[in-house]
């Protein structure tokens, strides 16, 4: 369902406004409030007052109706206005957000299979900004002064949650998100107004990587004669036996592409490496199969739940590799 243009008397639209990626943290952290990264999903809630909820998500659809369990949201604050900024997700067995579990939620029709997967797999709300309350649009105040805005809502109930944030202190929070598996950090500037649909430098994400150096065991080709690597299949050591564990076809130089190519049609074989085969063969394009006898070092998210890679990037061949470009 898409987002219509709103009638006289409802709230105003608002888009959600958007975070610059930085590889670090700032440098003043005093300057800043820094917050969890939640992997999930990003909507703007719209409360009108009359116990109506819409959640809007960045594509601008109207979510709210595949997530019941969120309705709790409007009857926290009978009577209040409001339009807040959050994310939808959906905590694995360890309280950790997983996407691939939201996915399950994301794509279901149907009032039977949305109950169905509120039960299987329920999710949780997680505010962090309040850009409308009570007649008046905050979105020219400054963060500290929507934060204790927000804060004063007292906004809390089973799914929905006003997490806390680390004023001034980006490096604890950075320890405290890594050490729990989270997605990353937000970083956001104490006196920045919030811009609806701009991606500004007074908001920052860091995102926390893992790197794994993984046995290359086959690669697919730009195009049908090309000798260009368009992606990499790599998998992962268990016992005498490689698993196949994810496909990397981003983060390679214009020359490494054409390197690894000529290096790995020279270690070409007819027989795949991996004992589970088959899912590397998932796909359209054809796969040439490689003795694995080079391993790379491979910068991704996290591991799936089904023990994939997740936003797997190239970050080079390891210094133990012997038969190099």
């Amino acid at each position: 369902m898409a987002l219509g243009q709103p009638t006289p008397g409802e709230l105003p639209v608002l888009a959600p406004m958007l975070a610059t990626p930085a590889t670090e943290l700032p440098r003043d952290q005093t300057a800043w409030a820094f917050e969890v990264k939640w992997d999930g999903m990003r909507v703007v809630a719209y409360l009108p007052g009359d116990g109506r909820l819409r959640l809007v998500s960045r594509n601008r659809l109207q979510v709210a109706f595949r997530y019941p369990e969120l309705e709790e949201l409007s009857a926290l604050l009978p009577g209040t206005d409001l339009i807040l900024d959050g994310e939808i997700i959906a905590p694995d067995r360890a309280g950790r957000p997983s996407f691939g579990r939201l996915q399950e939620r994301m794509h279901l029709n149907g009032p039977a299979a949305i109950r169905a997967g509120a039960r299987r797999t329920p999710v949780a709300l997680m505010l962090f900004d309040v850009l409308w309350a009570s007649g008046e649009l905050l979105t020219g105040h400054p963060y500290t002064a929507r934060r204790h805005r927000l804060e004063d809502l007292g906004l809390e109930a089973e799914r929905i949650s006003v997490p806390p944030i680390w004023e001034g202190h980006g490096d604890e929070a950075a320890r405290w998100t890594g050490e729990m598996g989270l997605e990353g950090v937000m970083a956001k500037r104490l006196t920045s107004v919030y811009r609806p649909g701009v991606r500004s430098r007074d908001w920052l994400k860091i995102k926390h990587q893992t790197t794994e150096e993984l046995r290359i065991g086959g690669w697919i080709p730009a195009g049908p004669r090309a000798t260009e690597v368009k992606s990499l299949l790599v998998g992962v050591d268990e016992g005498a036996l490689l698993r196949y564990c994810g496909a990397v076809g981003s983060g390679f130089t214009q020359v490494e592409r054409r390197r690894l190519g000529a290096v790995l049609s020279r270690l070409q074989t007819t027989e795949p490496p991996f004992v589970n085969a088959r899912q590397a063969l998932d796909r359209p394009e054809p796969v040439r199969w490689v003795r694995p006898v080079l391993t790379a070092r491979v910068e991704f998210r996290e591991w799936t739940d089904s023990g994939y890679l997740r936003q797997p990037v190239w970050r080079g061949l390891s210094g133990g590799n012997r038969e190099v470009p």
